[in-house]
Formats: C-alpha cells, structure tokens, sequence
C-alpha cells in the first residue's frame, strides 16, 4: 500500500524513535525534580531540546513552550492572549483569523467570543491568498490579535504572511501563525520580527506524535496568560511534567529536517510533479485544483470530475492511504469549508481528495498512484 497522506501525519523517522526510545528506558527521572541526579539528567535533555529547537527558529530557548501539538498551541495562544488582555485591562478587543484556518483556530477564536471579544474572519482568494484590502480595512487599534496560518493542510497552498504581518505591525497587533503544514517548503527566522509567535506539530516533520510547541520571538509572557492551571512548569505559562522522550523526539526531527531540508523539500516537489505528469497523459478529468511551486512541495488538492470523493477514498482504501476533503459532522455531511471559504463550487469540494508525498516515497510511488487512481476512476463512472 502506498502512503500519501502525509499532511494528516508522516511515518516516524527511524533515527528520532531510537533516540526516543533510549531516552525512554534510559532516563526515568522528572524533569522538574531538581534536587537528584535523576531529576537533574531529565532537566539537562529537556533544555537541550529545547535549544535545539531555538536555533532552528533563531530565538531564545525561553521563548519555546512544549505543547502536545498544535492544536494545543493555538488554543493557548488565542485563549492566552484574549486571557492577559482582560487581565491587563488592554484596550483591545478584536480578534481575528482567516477563513480557511485549521478548526481548532477557528473554534478558539469562536470561543473568544464568550469572553466578550469580537472576532472576524479574513476572506481568502481562490488562490489561497489572504485579502490584504479587506484586513487593512477592518484592522485597528482595537484589535489585539490575527492569526492566519503559512500553508493551508487541504490545499497546500502558502499563504501572503509577510503582508499580513507588516500591516500587524503598523497597527502594534500580535501576529501568529499556525505553521504546522509549512516546515518542509519554508524556514522560519523568528528574530526578524515578522511574526510573534508559531505552532508546530512534531508528527508532521516525521517525528512523535503527542508533542508540539508553541515559540515566540519574546518571552511567552509578554504575550499570553495560562489557561490551564497546575505548576506552570513550561515558561510560568503551561502547567505539565514534561515528556522528556518526546522532546527528545521532536528535536531530533528538526534536526534531521534542518540537515536535510533542500534535499527532502525537492524530493517531494519531484514526486510530486511524477505523479502529475503521469495522470495528466492518462486522463483529462482529473487534475489538481491549484498548481504552484510554493508552499507544501508533496501537497496535491486533486479533482476527480463528477466522481464523489468519499466513494474514491473508499475504493483506495487498502491501495493508496489519501484523504476526502469533505469531513462528517453527525449526520450532516459538511463539504470541505477550505475550498467553499475560497469561493469553490460545492462540486468541486465534494469531488476534491488530498494527496501528499514526503520524504519516505520513492518514484514508483507516484507513477503506481497515478495508475490505481485512474483505474478506481474510470471503475466508479462505470459502475456506480
């Protein structure tokens, strides 16, 4: 079976699991425990994690919050934000993000509103671009936050960040972006200013999954108050015992990924462009919805004309691991928000699957996808 679906999550890289595995066996000490050689070796791996991951982001070890994922980082990071502004008594009550964020911003900033903030959400071009007019008309010095995330997870589409943030900082906004889908097309330098603060996510970048964080480009503090109450272990903002093997986990997956980054990024964009090729020589109805270079370079948003795409993930099932675009929702079938926020028909959304190659696929790989979609196309038109 061939796995494409690497937006969803990556296989786990074979050199982070052992180095997991043997800080998992090896060292059984809390890393809050300061006052035994246990405690104190468990400290030491944690914070050489987390420099690790500083200075692959430019920044401070201290700015540099564990999480348990993205999702994780985004709700601390909006809620916390929201949060410190009430606390504060900051005069600042607009929040906004764009339309075509991950559900877990667009349900924190939803959530914001029943602290009393008032949220809008950025329209988005049908080339995944964010409406630069619209934000400079409705930002203002009332407004405290916008997120908008760099590639967007179903179409692997990079957004124009660089605008959004130069209008945040004429308007002193707090700027964050949800950057778990961009970390194999773009490097982040987050001293440049540009951007406040990022979410990632290790399972995206072949590392564990149950870990993450959330980075600033200042002290955490300056931007966020907790929302989880304990011992606020992480930067006197999140409260937790570390786990010490993941974090050994996805530093070891950044530094893999920083080692190697021009050479997985144009393995995949090649995959990529094999597989395009080849379905484009065998049929003329089914093609990708965006074509670019920049962004995810796996990512491949693919429409299959008048086939649904919930009956094609079906029919691949045990061939090729890809995703349908349209997600359940109890009994309502709720097609892909993305590609409807961009202004794409229903159609389209509920004929959309999502592709994604990454480092662990070869050529055959995308030639032998083309080859079994085709063929579970043209059996779905003639039999169904």
């Amino acid at each position: 079976m061939i796995f494409l679906d690497n937006n969803s999550t990556t296989p786990l890289d074979d050199k982070v699991k052992d180095l997991m595995m043997n800080s998992l066996t090896e060292h059984i000490g809390n890393p809050h425990s300061n006052f035994h050689k246990y405690g104190l070796e468990a400290k030491n791996i944690t914070e050489n994690s987390r420099s690790i991951i500083a200075q692959y982001f430019n920044t401070e070890p201290t700015n540099i919050i564990f999480t348990s994922g993205a999702t994780e980082s985004n709700n601390l990071m909006i809620q916390g934000a929201a949060l410190k502004a009430q606390n504060k008594k900051v005069n600042k009550n607009k929040i906004l993000c764009s339309a075509i964020e991950h559900k877990c911003v667009l349900n924190a900033v939803e959530f914001c509103k029943r602290l009393g903030f008032e949220t809008e959400i950025i329209p988005v071009t049908k080339d995944g671009l964010i409406d630069i007019n619209w934000l400079a008309e409705n930002i203002d010095d009332k407004t405290l936050l916008v997120s908008v995330m760099t590639v967007n997870n179903e179409t692997g589409l990079r957004t124009n960040v660089e605008e959004v943030s130069e209008i945040c900082r004429k308007f002193d906004v707090i700027f964050h972006s949800d950057i778990a889908q961009a970390l194999h097309g773009d490097r982040f330098d987050l001293n440049n200013g540009n951007i406040n603060a990022v979410s990632v996510s290790a399972h995206k970048i072949n590392g564990p999954k149950g870990i993450g964080c959330l980075i600033f480009n200042e002290n955490p503090t300056n931007f966020i108050d907790p929302i989880m109450h304990g011992g606020l272990q992480e930067q006197e903002v999140r409260s937790g015992t570390l786990p010490v093997f993941l974090t050994v986990g996805i530093a070891s997956a950044f530094q893999i990924l920083s080692n190697n980054f021009i050479k997985y990024r144009e393995h995949s964009r090649k995959l990529k462009n094999i597989f395009l090729s080849e379905i484009e020589g065998l049929t003329q109805d089914i093609y990708p919805n965006f074509k670019n270079d920049e962004g995810h370079p796996g990512t491949i948003n693919l429409y299959l004309k008048n086939v649904d795409a919930d009956m094609m993930c079906m029919r691949l099932s045990n061939k090729v691991a890809v995703s349908s675009t349209a997600a359940c929702n109890g009994l309502d079938f709720e097609y892909s928000y993305v590609l409807k926020n961009m202004g794409f028909s229903k159609d389209i959304a509920k004929s959309s699957i999502r592709l994604c190659f990454g480092r662990h696929n070869n050529f055959q790989d995308g030639i032998d996808a083309a080859n079994i979609i085709f063929e579970e196309y043209n059996f779905i038109k003639e039999n169904l």
